[in-house]
């Protein structure tokens, strides 16, 4: 049995460790498979659709502030590049008068990476005696499939908003930068 002496300072160095590891800045595992594309740009689909929200709240705009803020961290690919990963900016905003003076705006975002992952289970191949994991590498197309992989939503109601659309807009930045930041830190050895 060991001595609770020994155990409370094990412990709580045991959770202590991984905390400081994280603040450094080193990628999980889970980060690696999340967000980690060999320092390939990333291109960004963005579907933005608007429904008596504010007028500023648009395709070319919320396209135009996601390509910017990726271009910025050299992590933009051009449209129809070939690619194995895709961020994908979804913006939904209907705004419903209540009253002349009252405007109840309501929006859902949606920012998130999807990979080209092989899909293991399902390749017939892998069934066969003495195929190896690794055989994976030169897998059928037919066997890749995209999912996402990192994801950030989020949703709300204001009655503020009215016909601004700036929180929406400024949401939808501190998201992006929320993913330029995790990409570039997860990716920052393969870009040495």
């Amino acid at each position: 049995m060991i001595p609770l002496k020994l155990l409370v300072p094990a412990v709580v160095f045991g959770l202590l460790v991984p905390a400081e590891t994280a603040a450094q800045g080193s990628p999980s595992n889970r980060d690696r498979f999340a967000l980690f594309a060999a320092c390939r740009p990333v291109p960004v689909e963005v579907f933005v659709t608007n429904s008596g929200g504010p007028a500023g709240i648009t395709t070319p705009s919320v396209e135009s502030m996601a390509t910017s803020r990726l271009q910025a961290a050299g992590i933009d690919a051009p449209a129809g590049t070939p690619r194995a990963s895709t961020l994908q900016l979804s913006v939904f905003v209907s705004a419903q008068r209540l009253s002349a003076s009252a405007v109840v705006t309501v929006y859902v975002i949606r920012l998130r990476l999807l990979k080209l992952v092989y899909d293991h289970q399902s390749d017939p191949r892998m069934r066969t005696p003495g195929r190896l994991s690794t055989d994976s590498l030169g897998a059928a197309l037919e066997w890749l499939n995209w999912a996402p992989t990192w994801e950030t939503p989020q949703q709300g109601i204001g009655f503020y908003l009215g016909r601004d659309g700036r929180p929406v807009t400024d949401l939808v930045a501190r998201m992006l930068d929320e993913f330029v930041r995790d990409y570039v830190r997860v990716n920052a050895e393969a870009c040495e």
